[in-house]
């Protein structure tokens, strides 16, 4: 997935772990583990948008990105998925037609 990002937002062909491969996929694997599959793909979309690669970082690695950005993004995510479940949870009054909500008011 990183190459492949890494390929369509810089133009870079060769992707290089963090520190090495092992290493990467342990930090993908604990991840995972963590937040699920689905939560940590929007966390890396998110990451990818903000990241402004330079001379020095060319490119985005999973292990950076794992380490050193998750930690800011994944919090935000969170909190907007408990503000989703909630709206999910809150009764929203649907099935009263509009004479019987003004009464109840």
């Amino acid at each position: 997935m990183f190459a492949d990002l890494n390929r369509e937002h810089y133009g870079v062909e060769t992707y290089l772990p963090m520190r090495n491969w092992a290493a990467e996929r342990g930090m993908i694997k604990r991840a995972l583990d963590e937040y699920g599959a689905e939560l940590l793909h929007e966390a890396f979309t998110q990451i990818f948008r903000e990241y402004r690669p330079n001379e020095q970082y060319p490119i985005l690695t999973a292990g950076f990105a794992i380490s050193y950005r998750l930690n800011t993004v994944m919090p935000r995510l969170l909190a907007d998925r408990q503000r989703q479940e909630r709206a999910k949870q809150t009764p929203d009054n649907s099935g009263m037609t509009a004479e019987e909500l003004a009464e109840w008011l």
